[in-house]
């Protein structure tokens, strides 16, 4: 039982930091449906 509140805040950052990586992939991974130079909507291939 000693064991239970040892790594917590290991976790929490660990936790916090998977947050974040996720947040960022998302990001990378927005995929814009008109060209922002024409307006034109793209064509799916």
């Amino acid at each position: 039982m000693d064991t239970v509140g040892k790594n917590k805040k290991k976790i929490e950052e660990y936790i916090r930091n998977q947050l974040q990586e996720d947040i960022a992939s998302d990001q990378l991974s927005l995929f814009e449906t008109t060209d922002p130079f024409t307006g034109e909507k793209y064509k799916k291939k």
